[in-house]
This record gives C-alpha cells, structure tokens and sequence, in this order.
C-alpha cells in the first residue's frame, strides 16, 4: 500500500484485512510497513495481500515485496484506501483450492458511501476481447504468483502495470474464475482510461497482430483499428421478402462501404416476376448482386444456408434487409475482427431510429429464453455491467447483422433449420461456443435496425420448445456473460430482485410446462397410487405368453409403438439409448415407431426434445397423455410390437390390445432403485411378465434369464464417436496437476455422491494441489457444503458436445455405481483417453478390467481415494489404463449401427433369434472379450 499524500499508510485497508474471516494472510506493502499484528498468522496456506496503488514506482516495489514468494501462492493486489468485505478472503481461498490449474481471480465491488455501498459493477466471465477496451477486472484481483514469474511487471507501464501482466499472460477460459460477489469496497470510482493503458494494448496488439491492429482512443475505452494488408472477400446476405425501400438502403449500406471485395447474395421470397427481377438490376448500387428466388414456406436459418452455399467470400455477413450503415467503416470493423484467431461470429451493437439500441449481444435466460443485452440504453450509457461502448465477449449475437469466416459456419453446420424464425442465431452461438470459439460484438459501424419491420413480431410456436432444448444448459446455469446479481427482466442492468423469477420459471408460460429440480425420493403417497394403478394378474401374464406362444413364427415387424415416461433430457443415459435404437431402426431397417408418451406434456415440447438429438425423427408420431389409463390404450393405434422402456410402463405393454408383440427394454435392474419397499416389489414383477428383453449389456440378459426364466437378447453399447474420442487431446505438462473429473447428480442415489465426495476429500488431503477435481451435471448439484464446493471447481450443467471436450481434457474419470446399470460414463471417459476408476461391481466386469483399462476399488470411501491418489502419483500406470481403455473402446464400443443390428431380426423372431450377418459377426467379435 503505498503512503498517502501526508505520507502515512491509510488504515482503511489493513483494517479491513484484520477483520478477514480467513486468518491465513500475509501483508506486504510496497510503501510503509503495516503494524506487526497484520504481518503473519502462522499457518500453512497463505494468501499474500499486496496493497499498494499502481504508480511507476510499483513495478520495483511490487517485485521486492513478492520475492520469494511460491509459484502456487495466492497474491491479492489491493490499492490504496480499496477494501475487502470481511469474507473476500474465504471466499477467494475456496475457489483457490477448488482449481489448483486457475491463475486468475476477479470479483465484483461497489462504492463505499456515507450511508450504505451504491454504484456496483458486476463482472462478465472471462472476457479477453473486453479487455482490449479497457480494464474490466477492477481495481482489487488475484494472480497466482507463477504468473508473475512467467510475467514479470514491466518498466514503463505506470497504473496499466497489471493490465498489462494480464494482457502478456494470455489466459483461457480454464485458468480464470470470477467470483459473483461484491468482494472490494471502493472510495470512488475512476474509470479513466490513462495513457499507460492505450500504450499497454498498443503493446499486446502489436505482439499479438503486427501491424494488422493497433488501440485508439475513444473516450473513456479503446478501440482496434485493423488495417489487415489484405481483407477477405465478402457475401453479404440479405433475405427479404422483396420489400424494395428496405433493400435499397441496404444495398446502398453495402455500397458506401470502404470495401472492395463484397459480393452480395438477396434471398427473396416475395415471388419472382420479370419487373422484380428488373429492379434488382436498375437498383444493384453499382453491386455485384445476386438473387435466390425463393418459393418455398419461409425458414430464416434455411434460406441464410441456402445462400451459403453459394457464396464465394472468406467471410460470410448475414444482413437483415431492415438495416442500414452510413459508416464507411462498418464492413472493415466486421471482417477484421471475423478473420481473428479463435472467434467464431461479430455482431454489432444495432441502435433503433430514436438512437436507442436495440442489441449489444445476446443474453440467454434474460426475459425467458433470449434477449438483448442494453437494449433500451444509449451508446454513452455506464451500466451495472459496465460501459455501453466496449467490446464483448458473449454467447451469442443477433443474426441482423452478424459476420463468420465461412469455413468454421461449414464446420458447425451453418444455422439449424430447426427454428423456422427466432432462435437460429442464439443456436449457432451456443455452438460455436461449445466448439471453443469467442463470440464478439462490437460497438462500432454505426448500424440502424428497424427490428422486425418486415414480419412483425410473430413468432412460431414451434420455435419456443426447440429453443428450449437447445439453451437448456445455459437456462439453467445462468448465461456466464451476465451476472447471478443482475435481474432477468430488464435489458438495461438492473439489480436481481428478492424472489425474482429464474430464466426457467420465465420461459413456462411459452412452453406450458413448469420445471423442477430432479431428486430421488420414495413418497408414500405416490407408492399408494403405483400400487393401485399398476395391476398386473397372473391372467394378464398368462395372456401374454399364450399371445407369444401362439404367434411365434417370424414375421417382419414394420411398426413398433414405444411407451416411454417423459423425457428429462434426450442427450444422455438410458433416453438417449431408447431413441438412437427408435432412429437406428427407422433409418436401417424402415421400422414405423409411435412414441406414447406418459407425461403433461405438450407434444410440441416432447417433439422438440427427440428431434434436438436425433433430427431424422422431426416427423416421428408422437402421442402424449398423462395417464396409460384403460380408455387411452382402447383408443390408441395397434403396431407389430409394443416396447416398455421403462418398470411402470412394463405394466401397460402387457395389457395394451392390439399389440402383436410385447418387449421389454432393460437398461438396469431397476427395482434396486427402491431398496426393500413397495415399489421394490412393482418394478421387480415387471421381469416375470412374460416380456421378450431387449437387454442393455449381457449381464442384465443373464439377471432376466436366469433370476425370472424371462427370454430376450442383448446388445452392447457403444459411444457416439463424433463427440467421444480422444482427437485433440493434449499431454499433461510439467508441473501441471491431474485432473479427475466427478459426474455431480446428488440428487440421484445411484451415482454414490456422498461416498465420492467423501473419497474426494481425502484424496486432496493427502496429494494436495496435484490434483485438481472438476465436476459436472445435474443443476440440482448442492454446494451447501463448504469443504466439497472448496475441493472441486463445479461447470453445472454442460452442452451435450461440451462433454467431450471435458473428458478429454481429464486424466481420470471417477464413475460410481452399485447397480446392475451399464453406465455409459466410463465408456465415454475411456473413449476420451481418460484412465477409469470405479466401484468393483461384477456387473461392470464386462467392461472394466482392473489392473488392464482402470482401477477398481472396494465400496468405500478409502479405497476410492487410494486408487485416485495411485493414478495421481504414477503417470506410467495412468497412462497405460488409458492406452488400454482405448483400445478397447476402438474394437468393441465404437459403432453404434453394429451394436443395434441385431434388435429389428430379434423383432421379427423372438423364439428363434434369427440374426443378420452383421450381427452374427458382432457376436463373433464381442466373444472374443
């Protein structure tokens, strides 16, 4: 802390480190010494606070103060009279030791008033572009002391000195956490942009771009301006519905702009006619023009691709025919930032006639499903959230105007025709995101949007459920871009009122369903109902076997109804497994499938949640009821065979009428849900029905075979190779720490959470920071617990591709179960390259070899921690789990079509088993293992 003006040390910031209710700190002052008793507390872990205002004589003073520090040490720098919030330090050490890989902290502050704190600022996740506008971190942080070693502070670099350590050191998203909370007390709040810090990104620009960029002054921010020496080509595309006034002053945008190489593509829909025709060639703005006459039903994302695929350009911009520029610049400030390493699409803040904005990037959650960020606020405008006019990172940006290279929109698909209208733009954002890319939008082009003149406000119900799915990670964890503190219906940063709404709550009405969180449980009440409600006779089993027995001789199943509940996520698990056989047998085989459904629904929602996964099914039927009561299945179509895929829907498979055929899909043993209980007794008399099994692994064959004389076959899973493999997947470096990685579900039994955790502990208690532990799942994970949210760095709920991307950058792969179920997580894990270690379960023994391809530990808590402690420590054995696991997963578990080939010949013959070559051969192959 440097001294004041009178030359003595303010008290506001020591004193404010005294009453920490983290003892484990260490003062060092690069001014004057503190008092004795804010010196050194005794204990192991320290975090080193550094007060001191960030003046040229920091760089000197600074590095003297930290010499001798440990690389891993926790340094907080806090500036003269800035102070912390007495558990700042708590909260900062937890996060600390949850990720021993992250090197950077950050943390929201306010102003310290007279009466109570007022003027905020809440923080965005990490966000490298917003950091070339200006310092958005605030004036109090967190480095790990091995940054600055790798880093040291520059000479030169006055108050910018840490901007422009952060700048040099180049972090990702792994090694940045930000803390949601207000942490840092400010006396004032200075926002000026000094000189230092334009001479800091001018600096790292010219590191990172050459001459290609370089910072300008723009007010109280920064701006880049490219001067690229040579600019892509760009396709501009506009569809319109040849609404001529807005084209032209699009087409005149285009025109104005500052850049050569633009072709433009029109897409129109407004019907083809030789004077349209005609008027494109008198009103082209001396433009390169093309025009795709459309006269199909209206898709935005289907006629964008359409374009697409014809254009030429390096670069594609999506235009709306609603928009115009009077900046020369607009197309420069696009292209530039689009041909930049690591950024997927740019978007541009679209400010309305009355000079308002309409957009400066996409939050999803915010309002219901999406909405615009700043909307309603001027360009000038300092929010809760920041500055108006910077840069940001974002999940996603409106597709009124938006720029791609367009080989990475070939790579992700372009947009998903899906969503007829709304929702494409935020989906291909998502997926860019999931893919690893930076999603920018910038303030500057000078773009005006008269949203929605076109085709008004209208949006299609079926948009509502495919957005649903497609954003449900990010409604559920809370778009990293904004903040836990903000409210979720003001597009200008507001505060977060008690009781407000959550993005999920917001979107119910759309979608006619609520949400609630998923926990195991046995309710009396609901174990009443079952009991009465789910009957089955020895006449009902009798008929059932007589009915098999009587229709024995092969036949070619083309229909199949599936009875299934309803559908919590189409992504993963046993729900995925249901609908990859549903569309494995309609793609190979021509099966018919009807998808009945026990749930609220509606069927819009249901459709939208099978065809998010499986798109091939958009058109499957789909019939939703909320109860298999007698006069639903009287009513309900009759197909070849019926499918119960889940113990309560066994019950309605063995007495629907009009069934030729009645199966039974086995995923686990499902009584053992229901330790010892009523619902224990339902679900266990589901074997002895008389159902021909479709079992998932041999071993849940053999439970149905020899523990309920049931008949069935057995098929064995595999991993969708297109997000599980081990592609890209890095070594780990020196000194770097293991990662295990922990699926987080507490509220589900069978996953064994609290022996897990239990394990967790330990295992960091004896390694310590060389291991490093990051969990994922369920948005029921409960971080009440102190020690187990400190132990472990939590990513909530994860996109479905964004799993893969986790695995392979985990070294280990905790995966617990004590049930019969097949667990698809060590098989993903494997086939990421990760090393295994898991419960020594005989019903896991057909994948899992201890010793060979993992680790298989007793069922507690000790054990558990031992193997991971073992894997931690020797890299050899690691390693060679791994290479096993691979290899195993390679010849066994690699293609789904070959592990299903089998179902539709055991369909059509039952009692006789015939199988196709294909299958005949997988068995042969599977045998030998």
């Amino acid at each position: 802390m440097a001294p004041g003006a009178n030359g003595v040390v303010s008290r506001a910031g020591l004193d404010s480190i005294e009453v920490q209710l983290w003892s484990a700190w260490d003062v060092r002052l690069l001014g004057e010494r503190p008092p004795q008793t804010a010196l050194d507390r005794g204990l192991v872990a320290k975090i080193h606070v550094t007060p001191g205002h960030a003046g040229e004589h920091v760089v000197a003073t600074a590095m003297r103060a930290m010499a001798g520090l440990p690389p891993g040490e926790l340094v907080v720098f806090l500036p003269d009279r800035v102070t912390l919030h007495p558990d700042a330090l708590i909260h900062l050490a937890f996060a600390a030791r949850a990720d021993p890989l992250v090197d950077l902290f950050y943390w929201d502050d306010d102003v310290r008033g007279e009466r109570a704190p007022h003027d905020p600022r809440f923080r965005p996740s990490w966000s490298p572009d917003t950091l070339l506008s200006y310092f958005y971190l605030g004036s109090s942080f967190a480095l790990r002391h091995r940054v600055l070693v790798r880093h040291p502070l520059r000479p030169n670099t006055g108050d910018a000195a840490w901007w422009d350590v952060i700048l040099r050191a180049r972090f990702d998203d792994e090694h940045v956490v930000r803390l949601p909370r207000v942490l840092a007390h400010l006396p004032q709040r200075d926002e000026t942009l000094s000189s230092a810090g334009v001479g800091v990104v001018r600096d790292h620009l010219q590191a990172t771009h050459g001459d290609a960029a370089v910072a300008v002054r723009d007010g109280g921010t920064l701006r880049v301006a490219w001067r690229l020496t040579t600019w892509p080509m760009v396709t501009v595309i506009i569809p319109t519905r040849h609404n001529r006034p807005m084209v032209s002053r699009a087409l005149a945008s285009i025109a104005r702009a500052d850049y050569a190489a633009v072709e433009v593509i029109v897409v129109d829909n407004g019907g083809r006619s030789d004077e349209n025709e005609d008027w494109y060639r008198d009103h082209s703005h001396g433009l390169e023009v093309r025009v795709i006459w459309w006269d199909e039903p209206f898709n935005y994302s289907a006629v964008n691709n359409r374009a697409a695929r014809d254009a030429n350009g390096e670069v594609l911009v999506f235009l709306n025919d609603d928009t115009e520029s009077h900046d020369p610049s607009w197309l420069q400030e696009l292209a530039g930032w689009a041909v930049q390493r690591g950024v997927g699409e740019v978007g541009v803040q679209l400010a309305g006639p009355d000079g308002r904005l309409q957009h400066g990037g996409v939050i999803v959650g915010l309002n219901g499903f999406a909405d615009h960020l700043f909307a309603g606020a001027h360009p000038d405008d300092t929010t809760l959230l920041g500055p108006v006019r910077c840069y940001r990172d974002l999940t996603a940006v409106t597709a009124a105007c938006v720029a791609i290279r367009r080989d990475t929109f070939e790579t992700v698909g372009g947009f998903d025709e899906r969503f007829i209208l709304c929702g494409g733009d935020v989906a291909l954002g998502l997926e860019l995101r999931g893919r690893g890319y930076r999603n920018v939008c910038t303030p500057y082009g000078g773009v005006t949007h008269l949203e929605s003149a076109t085709r008004g406000s209208y949006i299609p119900p079926e948009d509502f459920p495919t957005s649903y799915w497609r954003y449900q990670p990010v409604l559920h964890s809370g778009d990293p871009f904004f903040s836990p503190n903000l409210s979720l219906t003001s597009t200008i940063p507001a505060l977060r009122r008690r009781g407000e709404p959550s993005s999920t709550d917001l979107v119910s009405e759309s979608l006619e369903r609520g949400f609630k969180v998923f926990r195991q449980r046995m309710d009396p009440l609901e174990m009443h109902h079952l009991a009465e409600r789910l009957v089955a006779s020895r006449e009902t089993r009798e008929r059932v076997r007589a009915q098999h027995a009587a229709d024995a001789e092969p036949f070619d199943v083309r229909t199949v109804n599936w009875f299934l509940p309803g559908i919590d996520s189409p992504f993963y698990g046993g729900m995925n497994t249901i609908l990859r056989i549903v569309d494995h047998l309609q793609a190979v085989n021509g099966v018919r499938s009807r998808l009945v459904m026990q749930d609220g629904g509606p069927e819009a929602f249901m459709r939208a949640a099978v065809t998010a996964a499986f798109p091939r099914l958009h058109d499957i039927e789909i019939i939703v009821t909320p109860e298999f009561n007698d006069q639903f299945l009287a009513d309900l179509p009759g197909a070849d065979a019926g499918v119960a895929t889940l113990w309560t829907t066994a019950y309605t498979v063995a007495k629907a009428p009009r069934l030729r055929r009645r199966f039974y899909l086995v995923q686990d043993f499902e009584p053992m849900f229901y330790p010892a209980s009523t619902m224990f007794a339902l679900a266990e008399q589901t074997y002895r029905m008389g159902l021909y099994a479709i079992c998932n692994t041999e071993n849940l064959l053999r439970i149905y075979r020899d523990d309920y004389g049931g008949t069935g076959m057995w098929f064995r899973p595999a991993v969708d190779r297109s997000v599980f493999h081990a592609q890209g997947r890095r070594p780990l470096a020196v000194g770097e720490p293991v990662t295990l990685f922990v699926y987080a579900r507490p509220g589900h039994w069978r996953n064994c959470w609290e022996l897990a955790s239990t394990a967790l502990l330990l295992a960091r208690d004896r390694v310590g920071d060389r291991l490093r532990i990051v969990s994922a799942g369920s948005w029921a994970f409960d971080d009440s617990n102190p020690l187990e949210a400190s132990a472990m760095r939590h990513l909530g709920l994860l996109e479905y591709r964004a799993t893969g991307d986790l695995y392979r950058r985990a070294d280990i792969g905790l995966t617990l179960t004590v049930s019969a179920h097949p667990s698809y997580l060590p098989l993903e894990v494997m086939a990421c390259g990760g090393a295994v270690v898991a419960f020594d379960n005989p019903a896991g023994h057909w994948l899992l070899k201890s010793g060979e391809n993992c680790l298989l530990t007793e069922m507690s808590a000790t054990s558990l921690a031992d193997a991971i402690v073992r894997l931690v420590e020797d890299d050899a054995l690691r390693g060679r789990l791994a290479g096993n696991a691979l290899a195993r997963i390679d010849a066994q578990h690699a293609d789904w079509a070959v592990a299903l080939c089998g179902i539709h010949p055991y369909l059509c013959d039952p009692e006789g088993a015939a199988m196709t070559a294909e299958h005949k051969k997988f068995a042969d192959i599977t045998s030998e293992f």
